[in-house]
């Protein structure tokens, strides 16, 4: 057994939606376990009974089906085992997601998914649905595509107990992988489980196009950690690929000399280009020490950059990300180096001043997809 039981990003919004749906939760099914255990619908008493009939109607049902209900079932659970599953997933993923989207924009996705989900299973089961999964498996999708690089602690029970910290990419995709093998075994009758699994990955495909669709058309502000930066970081090193492949795919002539710094740049270029651009970015750095003013081309540069960067080589990074301010100041991407830059002195280096200096220098240059990531960085260095 996986228990999700936090995430390595740090939060700056309180994430005062989790909490309050998490109570929700809680209390309803306090109130369902109180009704159940004194009779419900049987019971002598006739308020139970009442309340019985009212949570009833408040399931999901496409025999029985009110567009309410879309709501109203995700608030209801079946066992303890169910909603506190439920729970023990929303808490470390809602609190990440809400950081990104708002109090707002996270319960609308929540909700909203959750009634994705619902309508899939009504107009392709006939059973009755309550629970809040879609909901959580939306808001776990959702987490993907913001933070697919990060890692999440998960407390392990099997034949050993521990913690251990997983990426998160890893182990979201072994629940949809579940998830969606247990749909169609279900589908060809190889098990009798209960359990709504058109809700689930209703919830899945919602959250994950949704967010992704708000990333993508600038709704929502992307940054270095999102799917969708990093889709285009992906795609831009594949054309500079094919583009270094046929530049540098000639006979050099023996008599030619040859510049040893051009050499020097050229062999950094192929070895970042053609798969291994730590070792690149290693030879780089150290190529530093003896050429300080030592340029690489501008790709070249953000990969070597960015390669850093996510090895948790924040310093050095930065440092390649400066030098290409320095030596690419015409570039049309400055902008987003130096806002990059700016939010690792902000958040990583603790460098407030170089921060500020950053946000100045730039201010005239950054776009609107730029401005909440810049309002969000002043307000922190205030």
């Amino acid at each position: 057994m996986l228990i999700p039981i936090g995430t390595d990003l740090p939060l700056k919004r309180h994430p005062t939606v989790t909490y309050i749906l998490i109570v929700l939760n809680l209390l309803v099914f306090a109130i369902q376990w109180a009704v159940n255990r004194n009779g419900g619908i049987d019971s002598a008493n006739v308020q139970i009974q009442y309340i019985a009939q009212f949570l009833t109607s408040c399931e999901l049902s496409s025999s029985q089906f009110h567009i309410l209900t879309l709501i109203t079932y995700q608030f209801l659970h079946a066992s303890w085992w169910h909603i506190v599953g439920n729970m023990i997933f929303l808490l470390p993923f809602g609190k990440a997601v809400e950081d990104r989207l708002g109090h707002v924009g996270f319960a609308s996705l929540y909700l909203g998914c959750g009634v994705i989900g619902g309508a899939m299973h009504a107009f392709m089961s006939g059973g009755t649905v309550i629970g809040a999964s879609g909901s959580v498996c939306a808001i776990t999708a959702a987490f993907v595509v913001l933070a697919p690089a990060s890692r999440i602690k998960v407390l392990l029970i099997f034949f050993i107990i521990g913690i251990y910290h997983i990426p998160s990419m890893l182990f979201v995709m072994f629940f949809v992988l579940f998830d969606s093998f247990s749909l169609l075994a279900s589908l060809f009758g190889a098990q009798t489980s209960n359990t709504a699994w058109l809700v689930h990955l209703g919830g899945y495909i919602g959250g994950f196009s949704i967010t992704l669709a708000l990333i993508a058309t600038g709704l929502l502000a992307n940054n270095e950690f999102d799917l969708w930066y990093l889709l285009r970081q992906s795609k831009r090193r594949r054309t500079y690929r094919k583009i270094v492949s046929e530049v540098t795919d000639h006979t050099i002539d023996p008599n030619e000399k040859v510049d040893p710094r051009s050499l020097l740049v050229g062999s950094i270029t192929q070895i970042a280009v053609t798969g291994d651009p730590l070792k690149a970015a290693n030879l780089y750095l150290e190529a530093l020490q003896n050429e300080p003013e030592l340029k690489l081309d501008q790709k070249t540069q953000l990969l070597v950059g960015s390669t850093l960067i996510k090895a948790g080589r924040i310093d050095d990074g930065v440092r390649v990300y400066e030098n290409y301010l320095k030596h690419h100041d015409k570039a049309d991407d400055r902008a987003d180096v130096a806002l990059l830059l700016a939010a690792k002195y902000t958040r990583d280096l603790r460098n407030e001043d170089r921060a500020k200096e950053l946000l100045n220098d730039y201010e005239s240059f950054f776009s609107k997809s730029h401005q909440s990531l810049v309002a969000a960085l002043m307000q922190e260095l205030q």
